[in-house]
């Protein structure tokens, strides 16, 4: 699940409760550090719920912080880690992070960011208002969205790994018996016959694997792609003489820019877990707009 619902959904549960948690939020580092500013993490009564603000280094002191915070005048504190190895924390990363704490409530600005974001895919930006601190916003964005087309043996993985990190996936198939939800826990899953492609849940930047193992449906997909204006990224899973034969029954006004093919990156090995690591590898450098480790094609 994507951080930003976890805190979300943990914090509803909570209110449902009548409580009140407390959210922390890294609002500047120096140094080395491991999550940048914006990073959340949701504190209850029943300890750490959702969310990371380090690599969980200064997530006890928070609980321990958060904990005071209810139960004192609710106001919000900000907190300065020192990450040094003479610094109290004595982890020694090189660096400072400052780390706001503040009562989240089901009524505030960014409850209600998050549930646009959360619910209905928009990003939102949202101000914080630190005490003793200029005020910053940032932009709340929904997690990026991973198309997988085709619901084989090999399509197991990718799922589970684009899961892991919380993107938002869809898989697509033209076999009911492949497209279940036992097989892609978590996932939406569309079943969409070769005729029905129009239906493809595609957005603004999101990416595509085209992986059915199908060359009739895989040249419909890719041709239905292509054509529109929308994915950021398309990859083709598969030998590249049968990329050549799929790109010889597109039409050839289809740009071929964003394709990748064959998909993913040369991290070698062999079997699904190792070609589906090689495309969420891929696939996650273009969502994080990482240098380009190869080019298209």
């Amino acid at each position: 699940m994507n951080e930003l619902a976890a805190i979300y959904r943990a914090a509803k549960a909570a209110w449902a409760q009548g409580e009140t948690p407390v959210l922390a939020t890294v609002l500047e580092t120096r140094g080395s550090s491991y999550r940048r500013p914006g990073a959340r993490m949701l504190v209850t009564q029943a300890g750490w719920q959702a969310g990371s603000i380090s690599g969980g280094c200064l997530e006890a002191d928070v609980v321990r912080r958060a904990a005071w915070l209810v139960s004192s005048s609710g106001e919000a504190v900000v907190r300065t880690y020192d990450t040094s190895v003479d610094g109290e924390v004595a982890l020694g990363c090189g660096g400072e992070v400052d780390v706001l704490l503040e009562a989240f409530r089901a009524d505030s600005e960014l409850a209600r960011a998050l549930e646009v974001v959360v619910t209905r895919r928009e990003a939102v930006p949202v101000t914080l208002s630190p005490p003793g601190r200029a005020s910053w916003t940032q932009v709340l964005r929904p997690p990026p969205r991973l198309v997988v087309v085709g619901a084989g043996h090999d399509a197991l993985p990718v799922h589970a790994m684009a899961s892991t990190l919380g993107w938002d996936v869809h898989v697509v198939d033209w076999r009911s018996a492949h497209v279940t939800a036992a097989r892609f826990p978590g996932a939406t899953l569309h079943l969409l016959a070769p005729d029905a492609l129009a239906r493809l849940p595609l957005e603004a930047g999101c990416a595509v694997v085209v992986m059915s193992h199908h060359l009739v449906f895989d040249t419909q997909v890719l041709s239905a792609v292509l054509a529109s204006p929308l994915p950021g990224y398309v990859g083709a899973l598969g030998p590249r003489k049968r990329t050549a034969e799929l790109l010889q029954s597109i039409p050839a006004s289809l740009s071929r820019e964003r394709l990748r093919a064959p998909v993913g990156l040369p991290l070698g090995g062999e079997g699904p877990a190792s070609v589906a690591l090689s495309i969420v590898s891929e696939v996650h450098a273009f969502f994080e707009k990482a240098p380009p480790l190869r080019g298209p094609g």
